[in-house]
């Protein structure tokens, strides 16, 4: 077995319930942030002990360079992870060629730890994944050579949008021949090639193959189901391609639009509209193309269908341009035409208010600032950039309009939030007006950084909660009229912790979400929360059924 398993950040958010009983309290301490915990189970194969499987703990929401916790369980299956840092993790074991017996955990277990804490019993019973192999031909007889393979559950309704049961990588070798392990039982489709919700080819001249299952089915109505059970192996599931997808290919200019010469070097963005009913979607990304000296550009192999184009200038150039949608039917697209103009931009300083704390400071060195305008009531999104070391930020080719500002954060960062903005000393409660291709300087934004803190535990009385059952918590500071709510999910222990808060009091409730049942009921407390400081909450939920009127 090898450790490269994805843990994926799992989330629900259920708005119904049961009718329950609540109480609870709440205590404040002082937060301990440097304080490390140690996470500890069993990883067993049918009921024995699975020695040498590394088991791995990574942040529910990680940054870009975010470590992984794991450990290696031993002779008795056992495992135990230590120095684990305060925070929300997902909790799985590397075992590529397995999956995880629990259908409702099949990515492993949220867990959320506090400052010192000993988690015992997450445990896993893995079973052995089952195998899918065979080849891909093409009408010709020729193997199809590094296609990627998808795997469908039978009975997926959107039978377009792949499954993937362990990683992104399976696909086709230079035989053709494809492996798919680590299936867990059930009923599945297989299928390769371009289909209307892929996107990773269209306009960089790779040949795109109509989507066809197996073993030679265009319809996914008429796919052959292919069954897995625990450990067994589907051989022979030959797929036989029918002819590539004809490519065209989409010529045009970028010029300006005032005077009608040619804007060079810009990057060429594209995507692909599918059309469903009275909805529309898109999906796509850069091409690879750029405009020439004479703002030509080209894209290749293209399949018909519905596209857009745009342009992706530099981050901080004023230009900008609407984008240009076009058919491609049965040939050639040719006189493509994007006018690019100047547009507005906001510049100024990102100040931090109140604090040199060295954990603000380098919360804010890895955020970002976003501008859009809002013309009328449609917002239009702008663009984002990062700042400089001195807090300083300049963004171009912003509409004319009202212009809002907002923070965002790189990867698990908290607890920053715009507090005001002010043009020229003066407050901008309502945003900043800009007008067409005006150059706006003299902006601050005054951020605040927030590090309290509500940790807590839900005990279930007179019962438990049964397969697909959740708790969910929901905050809202206390005189907030907006109807915005923070939502935190707990883990299988009851735990949660919801961090980043600023100073004051907030209403707390808990929803005990049953499946099946019609109603719903809430804990509800006011818990007031303190700078650098996390306050205590446990919530006792009375799980006895209430008697049908």
């Amino acid at each position: 077995m090898r450790p490269s398993a994805s843990l994926a950040i799992i989330s629900a958010l259920l708005l119904c319930g049961a009718g329950f009983c609540p109480r609870a309290n709440s205590q404040t301490n002082p937060a301990r942030k440097s304080t490390e915990a140690t996470v500890s189970g069993k990883v067993t194969i049918k009921g024995k002990p699975a020695p040498g499987v590394v088991v791995g703990l990574r942040s529910s929401q990680p940054a870009q360079f975010a470590p992984t916790f794991k450990a290696t369980t031993d002779e008795n299956g056992n495992y135990r992870v230590s120095e684990v840092p305060t925070g929300s993790y997902e909790v799985a074991p590397a075992a590529p060629a397995f999956v995880i017996s629990d259908v409702n955990n099949s990515r492993g277990h949220t867990v959320i730890i506090t400052e010192s804490e000993n988690v015992e019993g997450i445990d896993f019973e893995l079973l052995r994944g089952g195998v899918i192999t065979g080849k891909v031909t093409d009408a010709d007889g020729s193997p199809v050579v590094a296609e990627r393979v998808n795997l469908l559950p039978a009975d997926q309704r959107n039978q377009r949008g792949p499954v993937y049961p362990v990683s992104l990588s399976f696909q086709t070798d230079d035989r053709g021949i494809y492996r798919i392990f680590g299936i867990r039982p059930g009923h599945y489709k297989v299928s390769i090639g371009q289909g209307d919700n892929s996107y990773g080819s269209i306009g960089r001249g790779r040949p795109a193959y109509r989507t066809t299952f197996y073993p030679d089915a265009i319809d996914p109505a008429k796919a052959t189901v292919v069954e897995i059970e625990e450990g067994t192996e589907a051989t022979r599931i030959d797929i036989t391609m029918g002819q590539t997808e004809p490519g065209f290919s989409a010529n045009g200019r970028i010029v300006d639009g005032e005077s009608g010469k040619p804007v060079a070097n810009v990057s060429i963005g594209l995507s692909r509209i599918v059309i469903d009913g009275n909805s529309s979607s898109s999906y796509g990304g850069g091409t690879g193309a750029r405009s020439d000296s004479q703002g030509e550009f080209r894209l290749e192999k293209l399949t018909p269908g519905k596209y857009s184009i745009s342009i992706e200038p530099p981050e901080e150039s004023d230009l900008r341009a609407e984008p240009v949608t076009f058919d491609v039917l049965d040939q050639d697209v040719t006189g493509l035409l994007i006018k690019s103009s100047m547009g507005a931009s906001l510049s100024g300083v990102v100040v931090l208010e109140g604090t040199r704390d060295n954990s603000a400071v380098a919360a804010l060195a890895q955020a970002y600032i976003s501008a859009y305008t809002k013309v009328g009531l449609q917002p239009t999104w702008g663009r984002s950039v990062r700042m400089k070391p001195d807090g300083s930020f300049r963004i171009g080719g912003l509409l004319a309009g009202t212009a809002n500002l907002s923070l965002g954060t790189m990867g698990n960062v908290k607890g920053l939030a715009i507090s005001r903005l002010e043009r020229d000393g003066v407050v901008q409660p309502s945003g900043i007006q800009i007008q067409n291709a005006e150059q706006v300087s003299g902006i601050r934004v005054i951020v605040a950084y927030s590090n309290g803190s509500i940790r807590g535990v839900i005990k279930l009385e007179s019962g438990t909660l049964p397969a697909g059952g959740h708790l969910i918590i929901q905050l809202r500071k206390s005189g907030d009229t907006s109807g915005n709510t923070r939502p935190a999910d707990a883990d299988s222990r009851g735990h949660f912790l919801i961090e980043g808060l600023a100073a004051g009091n907030y209403e707390l409730g808990v929803i005990a979400y049953v499946p099946g049942s019609r109603t719903r009921e809430s804990a509800k407390q006011i818990v007031t929360v303190t700078d650098g400081a996390a306050t205590d909450v446990t919530v006792t939920i009375d799980l006895t059924p209430t008697p049908n009127p």
